[in-house]
């Protein structure tokens, strides 16, 4: 039987699949469309169709994110969503369908009840072989950093639901921890702060554009953008401009408590491992990695180096991916999972 060795990035945000000889091979929101079909559900789109349906589709067609704090909440949603994804990276040249082997990153400490729940929806959704490797870890791999070493560096990613963070040593984990603190939760309070700041009622989508165009964590940053929404007051369309400077509060206090976290991590450490961290500084990960001033924020208040990936986002499906050809630190990393 034909094999296709894959990567899944199951993400509160995004689902990424990197397929061993051809890379990242598709990197889709977390969303599912339903259509009510006389009281059955009936997978209407994935992915990015799904997510342009937000807030705009009608009665009888609902969106779904099966993915919330960074864990599977909607199981039956999830293996429906990443079963068309499957479906959409299987080659064309295949007559029947190959065995499919799959490294998935899962989060930090869950439970042995939760592991069996995502090996059922990986099984539905048409996944023959999985070997769950926690998320940070892979993020690790993925940033190149020497994770079967004494000390293997300091990682924090930064993710749509949630925020983890370790310390890697000899291919595991020597502490860390997980905090619900994510670009999802940033982008619902960032709606709450447009509404009150500029009085207009605007949804998920525009609340995430504003987020990527203006949002910073440099102070008297002037930049900005139009947004366009409900006036509170009148009920009608109206357009804004959203300033940096005016946000910057909202997108900092969450940063902030991200940047606790790690000192709490690091206070935690030995005095061993402690030096390798000031010689070494961290390296952090994730979509969340890409606000502007978030090096500069946290090297300030750790007073320490602080390094943010290339290619931050795909970390973490980039490291499975690596684990695909290396065997042995697949088998090493699996005994101390």
């Amino acid at each position: 039987m034909a094999k296709m060795n894959i990567a899944l990035d199951l993400g509160t945000s995004f689902t990424s699949i990197f397929v061993s000889g051809n890379g990242i091979v598709l990197h889709e929101p977390s969303v599912i469309a339903y259509f009510d079909d006389g009281g059955r559900r009936r997978t209407r789109a994935v992915g990015a169709e799904a997510y342009e349906m937000m807030g705009r589709a009608p009665e009888k067609t609902k969106t779904v994110c099966p993915i919330i704090d960074g864990a599977i909440k909607d199981p039956d949603a999830c293996a429906d969503m990443l079963g068309e994804f499957v479906k959409r990276i299987l080659p064309e040249s295949y007559l029947i369908k190959p065995k499919v082997r799959c490294v998935l990153g899962v989060p930090v400490g869950i439970s042995v009840d939760e592991r069996m729940m995502y090996e059922e929806v990986l099984m539905r959704s048409g996944i023959d072989e999985i070997s769950m490797i926690n998320s940070v870890m892979l993020s690790a791999i993925g940033v190149e950093m020497p994770v079967s070493a004494a000390f293997g560096g300091v990682v924090v990613s930064i993710g749509g639901g949630a925020t983890e963070i370790a310390i890697i040593s000899l291919c595991g984990i020597k502490a860390g921890c997980g905090i619900t603190i994510g670009g999802d939760m940033i982008d619902r309070t960032l709606m709450d702060s447009i509404s009150g700041i500029y009085q207009l009622n605007v949804g998920r989508s525009t609340a995430r554009q504003v987020k990527e165009r203006v949002c910073s964590l440099i102070r008297n940053d002037c930049a900005s953008t139009s947004i366009s929404g409900i006036d509170i007051e009148t009920g009608n369309i109206r357009t804004s401009t959203a300033s940096s400077d005016e946000l910057f509060g909202v997108v900092y206090d969450y940063y902030k408590n991200i940047t606790d976290a790690v000192e709490g991590v690091i206070n935690t450490c030995t005095p061993t491992i402690a030096a390798e961290i000031n010689r070494y500084g961290i390296t952090v990960v994730g979509g969340g990695a890409q606000m502007p001033g978030l090096a500069e924020l946290m090297s300030r208040r750790l007073n320490l180096r602080v390094q943010i990936a290339t290619d931050a986002q795909y970390a973490t499906v980039l490291g499975g991916g690596k684990l695909l050809s290396d065997k042995y630190l697949l088998d090493d990393i699996l005994a101390h999972a």
